[in-house]
């Protein structure tokens, strides 16, 4: 059995994920920055990424499975990044809002947000003005962890396809 060295990457794509939701969920309840809907879109595309990431970690870089894996990161990486982008143009546009509107309506009558309503639950507002941390708004901050997700992705798919045997 021969191990990748795609599966140190997957694993730093997994901390990624868990670091960046560990932190909204530590600034939503001790600092009381509210998420709005795109904050919990950004969400749910970390948690793609993460369960894309464990699942390449976890296949045979040959199966089909691993492929459709890396086809789930890249779709959380991609919706993440151009959500977290948008969020910032939102940010910097103040005259657009996107308050209580049919999004924040669709997202919090999800089954599963009764059962973890802390992580996705959408009750601020989008064009909220939060404290800079060093310097950069919170988009930014997730915008920064979807572009690092992406590289780590990028390395994660180059480094399996140079494996000789199986895992």
């Amino acid at each position: 059995m021969r191990y990748s060295s795609a599966r140190p990457w997957a694993f730093l794509g997994i901390l990624i994920s868990v670091g960046a939701l560990a932190a909204a969920l530590f600034f939503q309840i001790s600092k009381e920055w509210f998420p709005c809907p795109l904050c919990i879109v950004q969400r749910y595309a970390y948690m793609a990424t993460a369960l894309g990431f464990l699942g390449v970690s976890l296949t045979n870089p040959k199966s089909i499975f691993s492929g459709l894996f890396v086809l789930l990161t890249l779709a959380g990486f991609l919706a993440g990044a151009a959500v977290a982008l948008y969020h910032v143009w939102v940010l910097s546009n103040p005259m657009q809002t996107c308050g209580v509107d049919p999004l924040q309506n669709t997202l919090n009558a999800l089954p599963w947000v009764q059962h973890w309503p802390d992580m996705f639950t959408a009750d601020g507002l989008c064009t909220e003005e939060y404290p800079p941390l060093f310097g950069l708004s919170l988009p930014m901050w997730s915008g920064i962890g979807f572009l690092a997700q992406g590289l780590v992705l990028l390395i994660t798919v180059r480094a399996r396809r140079y494996v000789k045997g199986s895992w």
